[in-house]
């Protein structure tokens, strides 16, 4: 059987949210999110933009999701870690006989309706994986909130090489990684903002 691989979005977003609790916990605030933007263009290739912002636990859910939204440009395909539900929460909330409360990206398509949201399910293991060949720093499992918060970019940045290099001919993954590799090399000299 022969694979034919998909075209690149002309436009992707990988997008990633830190929360200092499970998604579906009842006091989880969401703290980080980072947003890398991949804008394929005849002239120069491939583009790349990261926007990283952080939050208080008094920021509500609403309103970040709304910030979100804002940032994603026009018709763009985003790609963010599918959100998991523990059996625990599962059963509490059949027998309290409601329906699942949304989760944030079924949120964001609410919101935006020309968006293409593909939540990917990609054990950490292959992340790690990934940032290991590329020499990305992750947050590591029981990190703070300030580690999780600062990695943010870089984690939105592994994901998306995740899903480059599971859904692309190898000509497209050399080329688009390749001048992800210039891009990365130049924001590096940049200073970090907090």
């Amino acid at each position: 059987m022969t694979i034919i691989p998909r075209r690149h979005p002309d436009i992707l977003c990988s997008l990633v949210i830190i929360r200092d609790a499970s998604e579906h916990a009842a006091r989880s605030a969401i703290r980080s999110t980072a947003l890398f933007t991949v804008t394929r263009c005849q002239q120069a290739g491939a583009r790349f933009a990261i926007d990283h912002a952080t939050f208080d636990r008094m920021a509500t859910r609403a309103s970040v999701l709304d910030g979100i939204a804002a940032r994603i440009p026009n018709g763009a395909t985003v790609i963010a870690r599918a959100s998991r539900m523990s059996q625990h929460y599962l059963r509490h909330s059949f027998a309290a006989g409601g329906p699942l409360p949304p989760a944030d990206l079924q949120l964001l398509q609410r919101e935006r309706g020309d968006l293409d949201i593909l939540p990917i399910e990609c054990a950490n293991s292959v992340l790690e994986e990934i940032a290991a060949a590329y020499r990305i720093e992750r947050a590591g499992p029981g990190s703070n909130i300030l580690s999780r918060s600062r990695r943010a970019p870089d984690e939105a940045q592994t994901l998306w090489l995740a899903f480059l290099w599971s859904q692309f001919s190898p000509a497209l993954r050399n080329s688009l990684s390749t001048a992800w590799e210039a891009w990365r090399a130049l924001e590096r000299a940049r200073p970090v903002g907090f």
